[in-house]
């Protein structure tokens, strides 16, 4: 028994060793991205973040003084509860800043609320149900055996019911950036965004699957140990995916920009022949009206940094689209020629958020 408890420390000190490591780094990724954020005290993502943190902290904190045995030889009532507790946190931060990074791409307020709150509802009635059985079948000696059964079976099946939710989310992520930024909208600069979030999505994925694999473990303290070494993990695929999309809609992009100049140049083309068919009909017919023509360019960009990867409460700034309008006027001389006139500005500063009424840059100027 001596040789099983001895195996137990190292594997729990293994873990707890990755966990330091881990933390550090997502602690110091976390206090950039809250560095850089305008303003912090108002971002639920940062709030989230700080919140994930927290939680794995008093996971790993209650987990080190159980198997150091500051809370005696049998598990109690308040310690599984607050492990629980903490693992509840854990579980539904997490879900949250998944869905805070689909609803900086979605274009549909509503479908993001139904996300959020069905995610919600999901993931609290999963807690609910691993409150009332893992309590009562971690106890010494159990309530019943009975719940030990359940447990066996329901603490493996609430894993896998996790991980199905992780991993349909973030297949959703990258159908939203595929059908909607790349297809709809022509972004083909964000491919490489979800299929790095696919790679990611993979070890995610794993994490999951090492917990549920540890659940074999006869000590029920080692495999909790490895809880805040695998969302550690996920926080931190979490935190470069933000930095990523942030640092893609930052970046102008050749495709982006081949296709605003091509727009702009086949739109500029097809005006200035109708300007001439126009000045030629105006002209014949004695109409001293001045053709009017417009111009529209479309750029897509970001609003700066972590900080508008956030969801507020009306609109979400962070990828955007700007509208160039360009308006020209055209004379009709004797000769029948076009002649464009000085009279021309430019609306430079219309950034509008692909989240509200987002349009389709590629569509005919009106």
């Amino acid at each position: 028994m001596a040789g099983d408890d001895k195996i137990d420390i190292q594997v729990s000190s293994l873990a707890a060793g990755f966990s330091i490591g881990f933390g550090i780094w997502t602690v110091w990724e976390a206090w950039k991205q809250t560095r850089r954020n305008r303003n912090p005290l108002r971002s639920p993502y940062i709030y989230m973040l700080w919140g994930e943190i927290v939680a794995n902290l008093g996971i790993w904190i209650l987990a080190y003084l159980w198997i150091d045995g500051v809370f005696g030889a049998k598990p109690t009532v308040p310690l599984l509860f607050f492990i629980l507790l903490f693992w509840v946190f854990q579980i539904q931060f997490l879900m949250q800043i998944i869905i805070n990074r689909i609803a900086v791409i979605s274009e549909s307020p509503i479908t993001v609320r139904r996300l959020k709150w069905g995610t919600a509802a999901i993931i609290t009635a999963i807690n609910i149900a691993v409150f009332c059985i893992f309590i009562p079948a971690h106890l010494d000696p159990p309530v019943s055996e009975t719940y030990v059964l359940i447990n066996k079976y329901w603490d493996r099946t609430s894993k896998c019911l996790i991980c199905v939710v992780d991993a349909v989310l973030n297949l959703y992520f990258s159908r939203t950036v595929r059908k909607r930024l790349v297809e709809q909208h022509g972004l083909t600069k964000y491919k490489p965004l979800a299929s790095f979030n696919d790679r990611l999505m993979v070890i995610s994925i794993l994490m999951d699957v090492m917990l549920i694999c540890l659940m074999s473990l006869p000590n029920p303290i080692v495999f909790t140990q490895f809880h805040p070494v695998a969302y550690l993990v996920k926080l931190n695929i979490e935190m470069s995916m933000a930095s990523l999309i942030v640092h893609v809609a930052r970046d102008s992009g050749l495709d982006d920009e081949e296709y605003s100049s091509n727009h702009i140049s086949t739109a500029y083309s097809k005006n200035h022949s109708q300007a001439h068919a126009d000045a030629r009909s105006a002209h014949h017919n004695g109409d001293n009206t001045v053709p009017m023509k417009t111009f529209h360019s479309t750029t897509i960009g970001a609003g700066g940094s972590e900080e508008d990867f956030e969801v507020l409460k009306d609109h979400v700034n962070g990828i955007h689209r700007r509208v160039d309008v360009r308006i020209e006027s055209t004379a009709n001389s004797e000769t029948g020629s076009t002649a464009y006139k000085g009279t021309s500005f430019e609306r430079v500063d219309d950034e509008i958020s692909l989240t509200n009424n987002a349009g389709h840059p590629r569509g005919e100027a009106r």
